[in-house]
């Protein structure tokens, strides 16, 4: 197999493994397996940690960040992996980042509606790129307490990723045109995905209906 066929196969398997892995979706694994309900028939209907906070308390939220960031900083560990081995120059984590974030939000094993994607996102943008990673959470982080609104800082933050990895990527000497532009429209991608799962919170931000940080959903 020639080099093009190596890479085009090796970029499938990635995309497989990581909608698949996506797929395990922590806040449907918890509140099924733990508490014997689902946590889509509760509050938002969302599958994410937000909705457990309300939903279950502080414990099953913890858990589910934890297990939804790990699997998105796993998929991209093993991607880099089997780029390695299969000799792919191009990063190959861009895609796992990409398909588990498709995989939380619409995992195969939960009928297809899952989560919004950022504990993922978060885990998998944490290992791609540290740097515009930690500078977004320097600010972005006290935001939550001080506007008290989980949604509208979580798409700041997304927003602001693209931008910062492309800044980055440039600043590190990385080849513009096969490396810098390909790997910034990937996080452009990324983030699109995001706001589309956050169609809803984006009409209740613009209402002024969206709930605040602590405040319980009947």
């Amino acid at each position: 197999m020639n080099e093009i066929g190596t890479a085009i196969l090796a970029c499938i398997i990635v995309a497989v493994i990581s909608y698949l892995i996506g797929s395990c979706n922590m806040a449907i694994i918890i509140s099924k397996f733990h508490k014997s309900k689902d946590i889509r028939d509760f509050g938002s209907g969302n599958a994410g940690m937000t909705n457990m906070l309300r939903t279950f308390g502080r414990r099953a939220a913890t858990w589910t960040f934890i297990g939804d960031f790990l699997k998105g900083a796993l998929v991209v560990f093993i991607a880099r992996g089997i780029g390695k081995e299969a000799g792919v120059i191009f990063d190959l984590a861009y895609f796992a980042a990409l398909f588990v974030i498709i995989g939380h939000i619409y995992p195969i094993y939960f009928k297809f509606k899952g989560g919004k994607g950022i504990a993922t996102a978060l885990g998998a943008m944490f290992v791609l790129n540290w740097i515009a990673f930690m500078t977004i959470a320097v600010g972005i982080i006290p935001m939550v307490f001080i506007i008290k609104i989980v949604s509208a800082v979580c798409l700041c933050g997304t927003s602001l990723y693209p931008v910062l990895s492309f800044v980055v990527l440039t600043l590190q000497g990385k080849n513009f045109f096969f490396e810098v532009i390909p790997y910034t429209l990937i996080s452009l991608a990324m983030a699109g995905i995001i706001f589309y799962a956050h169609r809803e919170n984006i009409a209740r931000l613009r209402n002024g209906t969206e709930p605040s940080f602590g405040r319980k959903q009947k």
